[in-house]
């Protein structure tokens, strides 16, 4: 039986089970490999039941020694998975929670037709042959590739299993191998490990955030910056893998050729997702994880900072956070060369909430004061003096271990955006 005949015989099943995947791959056994395998000695596996997953995505090089294509010069980055379903039910792998715009094996067939000396059909062997079986039977163990876009920094990808009845969520987050990201600068089990966290309620953690101060501090580590305007409750790896799945890249370390990979996104227009944010501080220290949407030039982009708290909700994580978008660039005597900020900082505000929701993670949300109102005929200043307006609240966002719909996100009364509170919001003076 051909790759492509046990294919479309898969893709004949999810028919009949409803049509919620657009292609599956047909019942077969494990694809055999080719090249370096060493991917695999860095996969991570996760267990529910007697269901288990392997997974691991492949950095350029080892794609590259795999398949003996450059397929990352293309957006393609596969990602190896295997199944180990030890349950009595058979399960499908729905491929759109790895990747909604993933590639399926014959368009990647077509960009490389020619190459190695091979046809369009051989090349389809090849990569219908690789791809993950999508039919996992009782008992059965099944492994191959989903070949998802290409990420640059860090990957984060559910596999969901479902069957009659019953379904299953793994969730994953990776670092691409290379990848030099801030946040592996800091070792969070050290950063309490002196004094502990102290572990809060729910009315002892809005006591707690209300008392935060109303800002992070500028580079000077004395100076008053961006609003402190956000806090996120959650463990690390669900809380990455809710943003990264978003769209949400992580930053790289500040270093002579990532400064300069700045500069030349900024004057040539052209796209670096991971570039660089400036240091901030909370804590006494600069941010824990950095996060960021770019538009093509890196002038224009949502970021994100983030700080671990020395407190916890019921033994979950807090995290602090300022959030706010830059529009442009400006010189400054500060910093010489800046991003200039959106002056309506509750609109990033509102885009992060948003984002989550859309993500199916939120459980809860509320807002505390603490930051203090200002607007156009008051407006405060940031640490490179641009000007912002607010309604002088944080929002607090609480996830959830199961995805939810928008219509089951429940909101904490513990206050109410100032557009609620003041007769008249920033944007209106």
């Amino acid at each position: 039986m051909s790759a492509r005949t046990r294919f479309f015989r898969g893709w004949l099943y999810a028919a009949a089970l409803g049509g919620l995947v657009s292609l599956l791959q047909g019942c077969g056994t494990t694809p055999s490999q080719t090249g370096s395998l060493d991917y695999r000695a860095r996969a991570e596996t996760r267990t529910q039941e007697n269901v288990r997953v392997t997974a691991v995505v492949l950095s350029p090089q080892e794609t590259l020694n795999t398949f003996v294509l450059p397929l990352a010069e293309n957006g393609i980055q596969p990602i190896w998975v295997e199944i180990d379903n030890q349950a009595d039910n058979e399960f499908a792998l729905m491929l759109l929670s790895i990747d909604p715009n993933y590639f399926a094996p014959s368009e990647i067939a077509w960009k490389f037709r020619g190459q190695r000396e091979l046809s369009f059909d051989q090349m389809m062997d090849i990569f219908f042959e690789r791809h993950v079986p999508v039919t996992v039977l009782p008992h059965g163990t099944v492994s191959g590739f989903v070949y998802a876009n290409l990420d640059p920094g860090a990957k984060a990808f559910a596999i969901e299993l479902f069957g009659e009845g019953e379904s299953r969520l793994f969730e994953f987050a990776q670092l691409v191998p290379g990848f030099e990201a801030d946040f592996m600068r800091v070792d969070f089990r050290d950063l309490y490990e002196q004094h502990g966290r102290q572990d809060l309620d729910i009315e002892g953690l809005r006591e707690y955030l209300e008392q935060l101060p109303c800002c992070v501090l500028g580079g000077d580590r004395e100076s008053s910056g961006d609003p402190l305007n956000l806090a996120i409750v959650g463990e690390g790896r669900h809380l990455l893998v809710t943003l990264v799945r978003r769209g949400w890249d992580l930053t790289e370390t500040m270093r002579s050729d990532t400064a300069w990979r700045t500069v030349a996104s900024s004057i040539f227009r052209s796209n670096y997702r991971t570039s660089p944010v400036s240091s901030l501080y909370v804590y006494g220290r600069s941010q824990d994880i950095a996060l960021q949407k770019t538009r093509r030039p890196v002038n224009e982009r949502n970021h994100l900072r983030l700080w671990l708290a020395p407190v916890t909700l019921h033994g979950e994580s807090i995290w602090v956070g300022q959030i706010s978008r830059d529009i442009g660039v400006r010189f400054t005597s500060k910093t010489f060369v800046t991003h200039k900020i959106d002056p309506f900082v509750d609109e990033a505000r509102q885009y992060i909430a948003l984002d989550v929701a859309a993500s199916q993670s939120l459980r809860a949300f509320t807002y505390v004061k603490g930051v203090g109102y200002s607007d156009r005929d008051n407006p405060r200043f940031n640490y490179t003096k641009d000007p912002f307006y607010t309604d002088g609240q944080r929002l607090v966002l609480i996830l959830g271990d199961q995805r939810l719909p928008l219509h089951n996100i429940e909101f904490l009364q513990w206050g109410e955006p100032a557009e609620r509170e003041h007769a008249d919001s920033p944007a209106s003076n």
